[in-house]
């Protein structure tokens, strides 16, 4: 019994052992592995490749060794400098433990068996010369020595969870998305043949070539086994299937790699005919109650891509795709559509992505009992797109609700006819030659009513012409209401064929005008709202003119400018209107080319503007001029403020930069706790309900706070300077000086240092620099002034008998009055001194925080230089007085 004992303790020991060193590996060499993927990123990518943390374990793949790299992005260089390429949450690389021993041992390359990819988003991008993004693998110089690798890749498995895709490529016009894509890719890569299983499935997938959308938010799900030989860089597949929402595609045929093009051989067609898969390709009929819809009619679709593709060639393209006899009908909307007729083919004979033809031979159904047809020719799609449509027909909108689920609609009415015929190149048009240019009819639409989830409030349309012709879409008349809001307009849209097929701006111009517009009905009721984005690709100039609008607490009257739409941006052109009892002309902008955070930049002209009103309806106000919530009166002057809007479309009033000049009349302010608790601090009552003079004042708004240049106003009769600033915490800092006129017409000198905040002030009163008790230097004040005119009486009633003694003193009041002399000079050399080193002191504070600690020790240093200036005065009256006095005369001082 004791053998197995000693065995199971030693077993344990050693298990114990071992454990500790799986766990304290990953500590010891992760530094070292770091560095190794580090270089060779750096080695393989012109471009930026950073990541947060590494993780290492040799437990959860165990024997292998798992590395996690979090926040990994690569971020690319010139032409596309600070453009992220590739972000993901985590890359998880599972190395093989033989390689990682031989590299720690002696160098030799690491060997990766396992990518697993969390989250990645991937912005593919191609400009209009044909530069991609995605080219970054350095070049090695030619004649060079090839450096060896320090990481092999015999992959077996490669998986994606939750990825996104976006493709942006100017050059061919092909814009593409993919959200949640999940890839399972498995195969032996250490063979030169072996089969390569892939196995994915994305969330939605949308597709648009030269402005035609070919898939929209289609869920696609791909099976294959690839015969991968890659001795000849040859990928063939049988009996593999393609499911786009219910539309499964079987296809057959084969890849070849060979550099710099791509050969390409393959066919596919649908095994099923029901006209019910074909459909669930339409957004709007497919839809979580898709299966219980009832359809009939057949479809086909086959097609076949052969040939080379690489960057000066294209393979030949065939598409069919035809409809006949379709019809559908959901179980619980009382109308069908029925008669839906589709005959499309896309060909390309090949060489060149140019030479595609769209051809949409017929497209015809009928919704309730209107018809609706339609015919489109595409050529010369990338370069010079050559459009030849054809529209007409008459919906009643009322008539697709009772035909398909609108999820989040709950009101649509109304007829829309359109009798439309294009025939145009884009290089025409582009040109002004528009005797080349075929565009004619109309689009009328008429009692329109619409209400969904997504927008607040109705919209109305009780009329609306579209007329087109060679040059414009011309906008005759529209009149209609948003909500409690009406608007009418007129305009024209250029460019409509540049922005259809090319992603050009969509020009235009339009007056609008308007008796009400209320902009609060744009504002959600929920806590938390949305920005409200500008569009892009859009170069648009309104005149509007309203008599009302209307935004929360704030009213404008008459209402007049411009604004121009361009860039994702709404730049307001001297728009002017009636607001808060006085006049308000702005200028500036409003942009959201970073759709999370807008910003904003205004310069506004103030005429009369009411204070109350103003506080009552602007946050703004509130937040940077508090005070105003017991002024009366009125301001004029220039307000300008650019900064960053919050998600609820509010200034971030800690993020706010601006400046401006103000100028006020007849201002009173009462009951305001400041002014009442200044005025008890300095025993004048005349502080305590202050009205202002002219008031002149110039600031800088930064860093949340609002700062006030040095100004000087009269308040009932006193001159008071003002300079300092107060915070959106509403706290203050300022320093205020006052000339309070004395009984004898000289003004006596009152200063304070406001602090604390507007409704919970602090007061710190002084007299002529010094600081004390406020009400004793207060009265001090008074008494002084008092004083000095009561020695004025006496010496004058007294200045003959003066004059009879002052022979009797000369020679002792000579000697004091040098005395006193020598003395004063040395008290006020103390005083310059002391200022000179307050200054100095002061002038190195830098910033606001060491400029209020600089304050203290400053005051302390004048403080003191005054103490000894007065105590060296002291002395020398002292014996000064002593003289006169030994004299048999009375002292006499300056």
């Amino acid at each position: 019994m004791r053998f197995p004992r000693k065995l199971a303790i030693g077993l344990g020991t050693f298990a114990a052992a071992l454990l500790v060193v799986l766990m304290l590996l990953p500590l010891l060499f992760r530094d070292r592995i770091e560095s190794r993927l580090k270089t060779e990123a750096n080695d393989a990518v012109s471009a930026q490749v950073a990541w947060r943390g590494v993780g290492l374990s040799v437990l959860r793949d165990f024997p292998n060794v798992t590395v996690s790299l979090a926040g990994l992005s690569v971020v690319g260089l010139k032409p596309f400098a600070g453009d992220t390429l590739v972000a993901m949450r985590e890359a998880r690389l599972v190395l093989d433990v033989g390689s990682v021993i031989g590299y720690l041992r002696s160098g030799t390359p690491i060997v990766v068996r396992e990518v697993v990819l969390g989250a990645p988003t991937v912005h593919l991008r191609v400009l209009a010369d044909g530069t991609p993004n995605w080219d970054i693998a350095r070049q090695r110089t030619a004649g060079g020595p090839r450096k060896s690798s320090g990481v092999g890749v015999t992959l077996r498995d490669l998986r994606i969870a939750d990825g996104a895709i976006t493709v942006d490529d100017r050059q061919s016009h092909l814009v593409a998305s993919v959200t949640g894509l999940q890839e399972r890719l498995r195969g032996d890569f250490a063979q030169k043949r072996f089969v390569l299983s892939t196995r994915t499935h994305a969330d939605s997938v949308s597709v648009r070539f030269a402005g035609v959308p070919y898939l929209s938010r289609v869920a696609v799900e791909l099976n294959a086994d690839v015969n991968a030989d890659l001795v000849a860089s040859r990928f063939t597949f049988a009996n593999d299937s393609l499911r786009l929402n219910k539309l499964v595609l079987a296809f057959a045929g084969s890849v070849a790699l060979a550099k710099p093009n791509v050969g390409i051989d393959v066919s596919f067609s649908t095994p099923s005919t029901a006209f019910g898969d074909i459909l669930s390709l339409v957004p709007a009929v497919y839809g979580k109650n898709f299966a219980q819809l009832r359809t009939s009619g057949s479809m086909s679709t086959a097609g076949r891509i052969k040939g080379t593709f690489g960057p000066r060639a294209f393979p030949a393209l065939a598409l069919r795709a035809r409809v006949e006899n379709g019809a559908f009908r959901h179980p619980a909307l009382p109308l069908p559509a029925r008669d839906i007729a589709l005959d499309l083919a896309i060909d390309n004979p090949g060489g060149d992505l140019d030479n595609t033809v769209v051809d949409l031979k017929r497209f015809h159904a009928v919704l309730g009992g209107r018809p609706l047809d339609a015919r489109l020719v595409l050529r010369t799609p990338v370069r010079d797109p050559d459009v030849d449509l054809r529209l007409a027909g008459a919906v009643d909108l009322a008539d697709i609700r009772r035909t398909v689920e609108l999820e989040g609609v709950t009101e649509l009415s109304g007829t829309v006819a359109a009798d439309v015929a294009i025939r145009a190149r884009l290089s025409d048009v582009d040109a002004g030659r528009y005797d080349r240019v075929a565009a004619s009819g109309t689009v009328d639409a008429g009692r329109v009513a619409l209400r969904t989830a997504a927008v607040p409030r109705p919209i109305r349309v009780d009329t609306a012409s579209l007329r087109l012709t060679p040059r414009t879409a011309e906008l005759s008349t529209l009149a209609g209401r948003i909500g409690n809001s009406d608007v009418r307009a007129a305009g024209a849209l250029d460019n409509v064929l540049g922005f259809a097929l090319r992603g050009d701006d969509l020009r235009g111009t339009a007056t609008v005008t308007s008796t009400l517009f209320d902009l609060s009905e744009w504002r959600s009721k929920e806590k938390t709202t949305e920005v409200i984005p500008v569009p892009p690709h859009v170069d648009f100039t309104l005149k509007a003119a309203a008599t009302k609008v209307t935004y929360g607490a704030l009213t404008m009257a008459n209402v007049r400018g411009d604004l121009h739409v361009k860039d994702q941006r709404v730049t307001l052109q001297e728009l002017s209107m009636e607001t808060l009892r006085g006049k308000v002309v702005a200028n500036g902008f409003y942009e959201t080319t970073v759709a999370t955070r807008p910003t904003f930049d205004f310069d506004l002209k103030l005429a009369g503007v009411d204070i109350p009103a103003a506080f009552a309806a602007l946050t703004t106000v509130q937040k940077l001029a508090p005070i105003a919530k017991w002024a009366q009166g009125s301001v004029t002057g220039s307000v300008g403020l650019k900064g960053p809007l919050g998600r609820d479309m509010t200034p971030v009033l800690t993020a706010l930069t601006g400046k401006g000049a103000i100028e006020t009349e007849r201002l009173l302010v009462q009951g305001a706790p400041v002014f009442e608790k200044l005025g008890s601090a300095l025993s004048l009552e005349q502080l305590k309900r202050p009205s202002f003079g002219v008031v002149k004042a110039a600031y800088d708004v930064a860093d949340g706070r609002l700062h006030v240049k040095p100004f000087v106003v009269k308040v009932n009769g006193i001159d008071m300077a003002v300079a300092g600033s107060n915070g959106i915490d509403q706290s203050m800092s300022y320093d205020l000086s006052f000339a309070v006129p004395g009984v004898n017409g000289q003004a006596v000198q009152l200063g304070a240092q406001l602090t604390g905040t507007v409704t919970d002030p602090a007061v710190k009163p002084s007299v002529g620099g010094a600081v004390g008790s406020a009400r004793d230097l207060a009265k001090a004040a008074v008494v002084q002034a008092g004083t000095t005119r009561a020695n004025a009486v006496k010496e004058k009633t007294d200045s003959a008998a003066e004059s009879a003694r002052a022979r009797a003193r000369a020679e002792a009041e000579k000697q004091a009055a040098t005395i006193r002399a020598d003395a004063r000079a040395l008290a006020d050399k103390t005083k310059r001194e002391g200022n000179a080193r307050a200054d100095s002191l002061m002038a190195r504070a830098a910033n606001p925080i060491a400029k209020m600690a600089a304050q203290a020790a400053t005051d302390r240093i004048r403080r003191e230089a005054d103490q000894h200036a007065e105590q060296i005065v002291r002395e020398a009256d002292a014996r000064a007085d002593a003289i006169v006095a030994a004299a048999g005369a009375a002292p006499s001082r300056p």
